[in-house]
């Protein structure tokens, strides 16, 4: 009877250790201390193996080494003195979702127009025949950030996402907010001192008459993306394959609801979206 007893009262206490696992664990996956930014799993690298490297002397080309059919191509401005390398990091983070990326070789990208040289530096590639050029984005950084809304005048451009555009000169025209082509993911940094966002970023969310989401990092300075694109870069990824792949997942993120508004971290504005 005491060995009955014995063995009764070791199976209760393992099954409360078992149940108690479980609900640890169930905790665990609707984020009780496990996180829950729905824009992580876009920051973790894609399935693509990539390669990089010149496409004639105007443009540094990321992108995935077998270029899958149909790929989507983003075009990428410096910002101010900084190179294809300076953000080498992201721009393959990006082409290992199946985006062929056109890095423009200047370190003053702020009038768009080298952005779009690269289009036809693409199509002039071995590999042309798998890009689809009906749908192509347009990102860059500070200088670059402003050439790409100089750059999306342009109607080949489908979406673009200027990350903390410096708007107030270098190459960069306030007309061209008023002519934009495409929908925008507006990115800025709450603590940047050189392309702030109540006096470069504010204005182009007020004056663009296309959809924008306006996500500003609170925190964040103006050197956040440089390398692998920091906290940017799920959320500039998830924007792409929303955008230039029609991903219905990650465009929940963005619209209706929009499970993105609410991300910790950030401060969110939209319109149109």
């Amino acid at each position: 009877m005491k060995l009955a007893r014995f063995k009764s009262s070791v199976l209760r206490k393992s099954v409360v250790a078992v149940g108690a696992l479980l609900i640890s664990s169930s905790a665990l996956a609707v984020g009780g201390g496990g996180g829950g930014d729905p824009t992580d799993q876009y920051a973790s690298p894609g399935s693509y193996a990539t390669t990089s490297g010149s496409e004639g002397q105007s443009c540094t080309i990321y992108r995935p080494r077998s270029v899958p059919a149909g790929a989507p191509l983003i075009l990428w401005g410096n910002g101010t003195g900084g190179s294809p390398s300076t953000y080498s990091d992201g721009l393959e983070h990006w082409a290992s979702y199946g985006f062929v990326v056109a890095a423009a070789n200047t370190a003053n990208a702020g009038s768009g127009e080298e952005m779009l040289d690269c289009i036809d530096a693409v199509r002039q590639s071995s590999y042309s025949s798998s890009v689809d050029f009906s749908s192509i984005g347009a990102s860059g950084h500070s200088q670059g950030g402003g050439g790409t809304i100089m750059a999306a005048r342009d109607s080949r451009i489908t979406a673009t996402a200027p990350v903390q555009p410096y708007v107030l000169g270098l190459g960069h025209d306030a007309d061209s907010q008023d002519e934009q082509t495409a929908p925008m993911l507006l990115l800025s940094g709450s603590n940047d001192a050189l392309a702030g966002p109540a006096r470069n970023q504010s204005p182009v969310f007020s004056r663009v008459d296309v959809p924008v989401f306006w996500a500003t990092l609170n925190g964040a300075g103006h050197f956040e993306p440089v390398g692998d694109f920091g906290e940017f870069a799920g959320i500039s990824t998830a924007w792409w394959l929303y955008q230039l792949q029609g991903d219905s997942a990650a465009a929940e993120l963005f619209t209706g609801p929009c499970t993105a508004c609410d991300l910790s971290g950030w401060d969110i504005e939209r319109k149109g979206l």
